[in-house]
């Protein structure tokens, strides 16, 4: 048998190259049978080198079939078969010559690409743009992942070297991230100590002085510096509540305050109207009607249901002081100096008469052309203003002309 023999009932293998005889079996039926037996199992071998050596000639990366090279380079004497193994050897000893050259290679252009890779991750670490750092960072990172082993002798040091980048640049990160949530943190505090002031600053202060109040803190959280946006957004409607309750106070105070200073503004009125009652019982007063009229409107509001009728009073009393000084003013002028006396009083009455049919006439022509005006919208309160004041300028005449003629 020339690959092998039988002895004693067993079957042996014959040695080649470095491998010395290994037995493989034992004699089943027949010599011609159990030598055909190993025989086919030969073949199978030869097939599995064969499929092998295809598959790696046809593989585009073919270093990914070192392992089985080796592998079946390193089981092949152990195989339990018969037949010409040297051949085989052979083969796949070339096989890994072929691999083992094109894995360096590769490997070659891998510490080519990862050493590019570790010069480009130097640079880009130094950004404080944490950001946009972060995501090359990430590339870069993938790229490394993707890029396969490098030669065993430059592995260690230039893995060392891409770690210590890597891991230096998230941890400068998060030393920068942690030292920005301190300083959130404490600027957080001066949003803390602002609501503070801002309560105790527009707590009990007077409506009229709320705006201003109001305005300078808005300024003041302006300069407050950026907090994280929820947080942030937390405090400003906290200090909006604070606002809005200030106002609330505000105005209900005022209407307390009000209420207080309208009973005080009514007497005052009241007294004020009965100053200028006591002046128009002289035929001829002393006044000055622009500081009497700058007085009232300095005595402030009253309530809405006393308003108009202390207006209307009010409103009297000064057109009958107005007309007494107008007509003082034209006795003087047609007397020219001469004595008052009875002329005085007749003259008076005389102007009093043409002054009331005057404003009698006004008052009736209006009247009768009053439903040809249009009355929409505003012009037609403007329409009663109007009619009122004429009438009051009648009523006014003839009070003061009753007076004169009382006075004889």
């Amino acid at each position: 048998m020339a690959h092998g023999s039988i002895k004693e009932g067993k079957v042996y293998r014959h040695a080649f190259l470095d491998f010395p005889e290994r037995e493989i079996g034992e004699l089943k039926e027949s010599e011609e049978e159990t030598l055909q037996y190993f025989s086919e199992r030969f073949a199978l071998v030869e097939k599995e080198v064969a499929d092998l050596a295809e598959k790696i000639t046809n593989a585009t990366n073919k270093g990914s079939y070192w392992m089985k090279v080796l592998h079946l380079k390193e089981t092949l004497p152990q195989k339990d078969a018969l037949g010409d193994y040297e051949p085989l050897w052979q083969q796949l000893c070339e096989l890994e010559n072929l691999l083992k050259e094109q894995i360096d290679q590769n490997r070659q252009m891998n510490l080519d690409i990862k050493q590019a890779l570790v010069a480009e991750l130097a640079e880009v670490t130094q950004s404080s743009e944490w950001k946009s750092t972060s995501e090359a960072v990430k590339v870069i990172q993938q790229k490394w992942l993707k890029t396969g082993a490098v030669p065993d002798e430059e592995k260690e040091e230039l893995e060392n070297l891409y770690k210590t980048l890597v891991q230096g640049f998230y941890d400068r990160r998060a030393a920068f991230y942690a030292e920005l949530e301190k300083m959130m943190v404490e600027k957080e505090a001066l949003y803390v100590t602002f609501l503070e002031k801002a309560k105790k600053e527009l707590e009990g202060i007077p409506v009229s002085k709320m705006k201003t109040v109001n305005d300078a803190l808005r300024e003041e959280w302006k300069g407050l510096g950026r907090i994280k946006r929820e947080k942030q957004n937390e405090f400003w409607n906290q200090f909006q509540t604070i606002t809005r309750q200030a106002w609330k106070d505000g105005k209900k105070q005022q209407k307390a305050t009000q209420k207080t200073d309208h009973t005080a503004n009514k007497k005052n009125k009241e007294e004020f109207i009965e100053k200028l009652r006591q002046m128009n019982e002289s035929i001829e007063p002393e006044a000055n009607l622009d500081s009497l009229k700058r007085e009232w409107k300095d005595l402030g509001p009253v309530n809405k249901k006393d308003s108009k009728p202390m207006h209307d009073a009010y409103e009297l009393q000064n057109n009958l002081l107005s007309e007494n000084l107008f007509l003082k003013g034209m006795l003087l002028k047609r007397l020219k100096g001469r004595d008052k006396g009875g002329d005085a009083q007749k003259l008076r009455q005389r102007i009093l008469r043409d002054l009331l049919d005057r404003d009698m006439r006004e008052l009736n022509a209006f009247k009768e052309n009053l439903e040809k005006f249009s009355t929409r919208g505003n012009f037609e309160d403007m329409l009663g203003n109007k009619l009122e004041q004429q009438e009051r300028k009648v009523k006014v005449k003839k009070m003061i002309l009753d007076q004169v003629r009382a006075s004889k």
